[in-house]
């Protein structure tokens, strides 16, 4: 039986978390090796999205625990989405100063040269995955997920992790109906040695900027399916019913009945009520925005894809709102924000009609002249949209881009105080990626 370790932490101490990796891994029997390779999850981090990423307290409790465990070489991995430059996210979260003060190595995925790759047996989505050579190498696999509510998988954790090690050009490739195999399919070829999860501040309410909720916990594994299963437990869901954990176990990556698992938990945490953390339809999340939804893929609902992604979308808009109704800004800042016409004072917001799929039912009539179709399959009989996004599926950050837009909401992708250092990144970003592979050419051609 696999081993899952619950351990209360209340805050994000330092010495707390170090001490529980270090136990968690004598308990596990995990053997030391000298390099340690380490994703955490840094999708999104702004001033409004900072509990979007593992913490990086919790990151540095990890390494301090790995250095004493004999891992002298530590390397840090990731490349995150939404459209937001790693260095940014990198930067914004703090893990440029954590990687200095522990003397550990960022590995930037956007920017690296994908000069290996691995084999994926047995795969449903990727014969294989492309990936900078030093990680096809021996090391320690630590994964340092953050636990969050996901509105296309239920829950984020340990084995949806591996979606940021995929390439970009192409992670969209079947991230819709069946996202589940591709997250499989990642995690065969990629699995852990060791999982720690930052679960004592939870998201919920989109992934990208979520709404924090302290649950207080750290789990440990040495298996992600296991460590998933019983985070989705802690999280009020049925790890039976979480379609890419199911997934995974028929194909015999981990176990997902709580039955298979040995749960050491010796604080004797409480998972929350069944359904307590469950999202509200996408159709009662913001009263401006009707959702409606149609046939897709013959009777394949696309939730990993458009469906998914337009909730996150709204949840992203909700929540910079929010944020920024309550923010308090210097002048300067103020006055560009009213030039862009980006304060809250400014929305004058319309109803907006937002079509998935192939859509036979009424369109509501108070949105009949303000609808966005998206994705490639979405149709519905005699109407013509404002705008059809295509794709399949189509990606958050152009939902979010033209929902706040058509609805005359303040967009979160226009944002005065992170628009130069969010530029500084993408350029150098950009300059980087080239850099990289124009130097690796030359060294191969030598």
């Amino acid at each position: 039986m696999e081993k899952v370790i619950i351990k209360k932490i209340p805050g994000y101490d330092q010495a707390l978390i170090s001490e529980f990796a270090a136990s968690a891994m004598q308990i596990l029997a995990l053997e030391p090796r000298q390099k340690g390779f380490i994703k955490p999850n840094l999708v999104h981090a702004t001033r409004y999205g900072e509990h979007a990423y593992t913490h990086p307290a919790f990151m540095r409790g990890v390494l301090c625990a790995l250095r004493e465990r004999g891992v002298k070489e530590r390397i840090i991995f990731e490349d995150c989405g939404l459209m937001v430059p790693l260095r940014y996210v990198y930067r914004k979260s703090g893990y440029n100063k954590l990687c200095k003060e522990e003397n550990t190595r960022f590995l930037n995925l956007s920017e690296a040269v994908h000069d290996g790759f691995l084999k994926v047996p047995d795969h449903r989505v990727h014969p294989f995955l492309p990936l900078p050579k030093i990680l096809t190498g021996n090391g320690l696999r630590v994964f340092v997920p953050k636990l969050k509510v996901h509105s296309q998988t239920d829950i984020t954790g340990a084995s949806k992790l591996l979606i940021g090690l995929i390439k970009r050009s192409i992670r969209l490739k079947s991230h819709h109906y069946d996202l589940g195999n591709k997250i499989a399919d990642a995690l065969r070829a990629f699995p852990p040695d060791l999982v720690l999860v930052d679960a004592i501040t939870v998201g919920v309410n989109g992934v990208g900027c979520p709404d924090p909720r302290n649950l207080g916990l750290a789990i440990a594994s040495r298996n992600a399916v296991a460590a998933d299963s019983v985070g989705a437990w802690l999280l009020g869901f049925e790890p039976c019913k979480i379609e890419h954990l199911v997934l995974a176990s028929k194909r015999g990556l981990g176990p997902v009945s709580l039955r298979d698992i040995e749960i050491i938990n010796p604080d004797n945490a409480k998972p929350a009520p069944l359904g307590y953390y469950y999202e509200k339809p996408i159709s009662e999340l913001n009263p401006y925005m009707k959702y409606l939804e149609g046939r897709l893929y013959n009777g394949k609902r696309c939730r990993g894809g458009c469906v998914g992604f337009v909730a996150e979308a709204i949840h992203y808009i909700n929540h910079y709102r929010a944020w920024r109704n309550k923010e308090k800004v210097n002048t300067a800042a103020k006055a560009l924000f009213r030039l862009l016409g980006q304060d809250p004072s400014q929305e004058r917001p319309r109803k907006l009609g937002i079509v998935v799929g192939e859509y036979d039912g009424e369109i509501p009539h108070d949105v009949i002249d303000n609808l966005i179709f998206v994705g490639d399959c979405t149709h519905a009989k005699g109407v013509k949209p404002k705008l059809h996004l295509k794709g399949c599926p189509v990606y958050m950050a152009r939902k979010a881009f033209a929902f706040s837009r058509k609805a005359r909401i303040i967009n979160p992708y226009i944002d005065v105080m992170e628009g130069l250092p969010f530029i500084r990144a993408f350029l150098e970003e950009q300059f980087m990626r080239v850099w990289n592979q124009a130097t690796h050419s030359l060294r191969r051609s030598i």
